[in-house]
């Protein structure tokens, strides 16, 4: 019988295998680490969060590696991955709407200074928050994919400026688009508040820095739900210390989880939200990414695909 091979995390792979059982009953779905893992040319994809490519490359019949998530860059050794293994990128409404409420979350949460408030609830202080309007303040996306755009009109529906960035040009949007390495610091510049969605790839490792914090009105934010090494963690507490942002929300940071002892839970006015921004319950992903196999064994799938050129 046709295997179907899931790796995640140990307190919710036994759900992901229940789930993915019940929609796709023409394969046998079992964890990565089963004793029953004996016949691996049986195997016909992996699906996984944080699978490593050496061991997927061990199964010779696989059809396909599936990523529970938009990005690829959770795939231990991925450069090692044979090339004629296709990886399936997960995106789906569900994911983007997750997205869209977490970021729009964040946004409201430091406009209207809701852990100050937090803060003064503790203390049973009556203290009045004053803000500005949304339409006094401009948010950046770092990232214009399908999160990205979705983000984008939620926060101008609300009443927020909003400006973009992207590493190739575009023409005829609605926002005011910067692109290239070379109109970071104008594209910053302009930013309240800074939001990153960009995929992580050897170019955008450590773009959150120092220079780029520096260029963004004094007193901003920054929220990262892109990657955890897309940030230069000294660097945002070297911001924070000279006041040059006043609250950072980290959905994501490396490793993960983050150990106790981890630098970035001392880094000053930060939240730390736990990779939270678009995750998907087992139950919901199972159905995401069933959807997508039956389609993939037809050769209907048209949905994202690692693009290893890209990078993402």
């Amino acid at each position: 019988m046709k295997q179907i091979v899931i790796k995640s995390g140990e307190d919710i792979v036994d759900s992901w295998v229940l789930s993915m059982s019940e929609l796709l009953p023409e394969f046998k779905i079992l964890p990565f680490n089963s004793p029953e893992l004996i016949e691996q040319k049986e195997v016909s994809y992996v699906i996984g969060w944080c699978p490593d490519a050496d061991c997927v490359n061990s199964f010779p019949n696989i059809k396909g590696l599936v990523s529970i998530g938009s990005g690829v860059d959770h795939i231990i050794n991925l450069d090692r991955l044979r090339s004629e293994i296709p990886v399936i990128r997960t995106v789906a409404p569900e994911l983007i709407q997750r997205m869209r409420e977490f970021a729009s979350m964040c946004v409201l949460s430091w406009h209207r200074q809701l852990i100050p408030i937090l803060e003064a609830n503790k203390s049973k202080r009556w203290d009045r928050f004053v803000s500005p309007l949304a339409s006094d303040i401009t948010v950046g996306i770092m990232g214009y994919g399908g999160m990205g755009k979705a983000v984008a009109e939620l926060l101008t529906k609300i009443g927020y400026n909003v400006c973009v960035w992207a590493n190739s040009s575009r023409s005829n949007e609605p926002y005011k688009y910067y692109s290239g390495k070379s109109s970071l610091s104008e594209f910053a510049s302009k930013c309240d508040v800074l939001i990153c969605l960009i995929p992580l790839t050897e170019e955008t490792k450590g773009i959150l820095d120092y220079e780029l914090f520096s260029s963004m009105k004094k007193g901003g934010c920054l929220i990262n739900v892109g990657r955890g090494l897309h940030l230069n963690e000294q660097d945002l507490e070297r911001a924070m210390q000279e006041d040059l942002l006043s609250h950072a929300f980290l959905d994501c940071l490396y490793p993960e989880p983050l150990p106790p002892d981890a630098f970035a839970w001392t880094i000053k006015n930060s939240t730390i939200t736990c990779h939270s921004g678009a995750s998907i319950p087992p139950e919901v992903g199972a159905k995401i990414i069933a959807k997508n196999i039956r389609l993939f064994e037809k050769g209907l799938y048209d949905g994202p695909m690692y693009d290893s050129k890209l990078g993402y």
